[in-house]
């Protein structure tokens, strides 16, 4: 990110599926607990994160994802801003 944090984003194949991230303040010695950007997946077979910075700060994360409601594979995203650090 534009501050110097790492943020990786990851398909999250158990129970519940979903998409996940998880953000580092020292070049990934160590990360913060996960961060659910969505938990609502109907099965394991999704994931394949792509991460941009916006201008204003935000992160566009897409993936690859299905849910019950629209069972059919297709291309989603997330807009999200992580927590600033302490």
């Amino acid at each position: 990110m534009k501050d110097g944090r790492l943020v990786c984003a990851y398909g999250y194949r158990a129970e519940p599926y979903g998409i996940r991230a998880k953000v580092s303040t020292n070049d990934g010695e160590s990360w913060s607990a996960e961060i659910r950007l969505r938990d609502d997946g109907l099965n394991w077979d999704l994931g394949y994160p792509r991460m941009v910075q916006r201008p204003d700060g935000k992160l566009v994360t897409a993936y690859y994802y299905a849910k019950a409601q629209r069972p059919h594979r297709f291309i989603g995203a997330t807009i999200w801003a992580p927590a600033c650090p302490n």
